[in-house]
């Protein structure tokens, strides 16, 4: 269990105790959704890359904005079996749904929480969605709305109180632009939460946040939000500040973690979540029948991958020379645990 210190914050004349976790993020209210993702145990669906707004914040990458494309984590979705895969890689123990704009297609949104439902899941949109769509989205646990560039923020007020009585936790989820008076207003007045973003730089949005007069620190997120976050902690009773760091430092290390346990024995994992292995590159059929010969066992022991295997590190040490006289070339890599397999490190021996 990661340790929690509390700060204390003044607001209205009161003190408000909020819980500091690691990264710089604090909170008063942490939803289920944002527990399970702090626990790495989050699975983010990637419903479409389409969107009817064009909000000059925004951080999607050139490869999804726009595009009606299907991401569960780093791996594209071509059929379900790629998102349960991708599940089951990880451990999943929620999903978030986000975009593009997710409710711009339902009925894949629809599906894709039929096929979960015994997850926890959470959606993020920035549509005022009707009785009739919330209505629809029966096995939703938490909604999270998000009016675009902090405009026309009323008209959520009553998806908010719908969203409610159907039981579904609900919040604002915003990035730290500025402070909207009416944000606070409507998330006191409902008792929902708000769950501010450090606002992040991407290649997708960098000039228009340095023209804006925004600055980077050195984790792309922004160097001078602080009083945007500051005001908004004061002033809104259930509320939960997440820092770019904390993301890359904690949510998605731990989501590394959990998918490096998931792979055989074999693998080392750092404390980074990235795996140390062998890797012995060359003819694959040739390979198998030598790991074969010396008892290895496939999926157990060693791991078939594209142009080559994944062994033990001790094992193509051993081995090296018998290796080497099969044709192969051989190394030490390290590379991550995800469906992509990015290479961080390369020896060869």
């Amino acid at each position: 269990m990661v340790g929690v210190t509390f700060i204390t914050i003044e607001f209205f004349g009161c003190y408000v105790r909020f819980r500091r976790i690691e990264a710089g993020s604090f909170y008063s209210y942490l939803s289920e959704g944002c527990r399970i993702c702090r626990r790495g145990a989050k699975m983010v669906i990637f419903i479409t890359g389409i969107c009817h707004n064009d909000c000059f914040y925004c951080p999607i990458s050139e490869d999804r904005k726009g595009r009606d494309v299907v991401f569960a984590n780093e791996r594209e979705v071509k059929s379900m079996e790629d998102a349960i895969d991708e599940a089951n890689a990880m451990s999943a123990e929620g999903i978030a749904i986000t975009g593009g704009e997710p409710l711009l297609k339902l009925d894949r949104v629809i599906e894709f929480l039929k096929t979960f439902k015994d997850l926890h899941s959470h959606l993020y949109t920035s549509i005022p969605a009707s009785y009739k769509v919330l209505s629809r989205l029966k096995h939703l646990d938490e909604v999270r709305f998000h009016p675009p560039e902090l405009k026309n923020v009323k008209a959520y007020e009553e998806p908010i109180r719908v969203a409610k009585r159907m039981g579904m936790d609900v919040g604002f989820e915003i990035p730290s632009i500025a402070v909207s008076e009416e944000i606070v207003e409507i998330a006191n007045k409902h008792d929902v939460f708000l769950n501010l973003n450090e606002l992040e730089f991407s290649s997708t949005n960098y000039e228009n946040l340095v023209k804006r007069g925004f600055k980077p620190n050195d984790h792309y997120g922004c160097s001078n939000c602080d009083e945007i976050v500051r005001v908004y902690a004061e002033r809104v009773k259930k509320f939960h500040y997440c820092s770019a760091r904390f993301k890359d430092r904690a949510q998605l290390r731990r989501r590394l973690i959990r998918m490096a346990k998931n792979l055989p024995d074999f693998y080392i994992v750092t404390r980074e979540g990235t795996v140390i292995c062998g890797y012995v590159e060359g003819d694959v059929e040739r390979i198998k029948r030598y790991l074969d010969s010396k008892g290895l066992k496939a999926n157990v022991d060693y791991v078939v991958v594209e142009g080559g295997i994944e062994t033990s590190v001790e094992f193509v040490e051993r081995h090296l020379d018998e290796l080497k006289r099969l044709g192969t070339n051989v190394f030490i890599i390290e590379r991550y645990p995800t469906f992509k397999r990015i290479v961080v490190e390369v020896n060869p021996l």
